[in-house]
């Protein structure tokens, strides 16, 4: 079995979920993670959600010499919004400036 080291993925991330190679992506949130596959939490609109155990990563090589690896999907990085990137950055900036006003006020 190759030495595969999986790409790094904590508790809470959001990333994609696809059933298999080709699927369109679905969003879901890691509920568990071990050192070669995740559990998810697979978002599915109007039912709520499913679990998907023993996900690998979509780089994976394992699945090629574990054929029936592939029957539980795959998972791959969710890419950032970075107009939310953006919002975040202000939000920071405006509170930094609203302590820094608060400061100088007089008490």
């Amino acid at each position: 079995m190759s030495n595969f080291n999986m790409p790094p993925v904590v508790l809470g991330d959001w990333v994609y979920f696809y059933a298999h190679v080709g699927a369109p992506p679905v969003v879901a949130l890691v509920s568990a993670a071990s050192a070669r596959t995740v559990t998810l939490w697979a978002v599915c609109p109007g039912y709520g959600g499913t679990e998907k155990p023993s996900v690998h990563h979509l780089t994976d090589p394992g699945v090629e010499e574990f054929k029936d690896w592939k029957a539980y999907g795959f998972w791959d990085y969710k890419p950032r919004d970075p107009k939310a990137a953006i919002l975040s950055e202000k939000v920071a900036f405006l509170e930094k400036r609203v302590a820094e006003l608060e400061g100088k006020r007089p008490k």
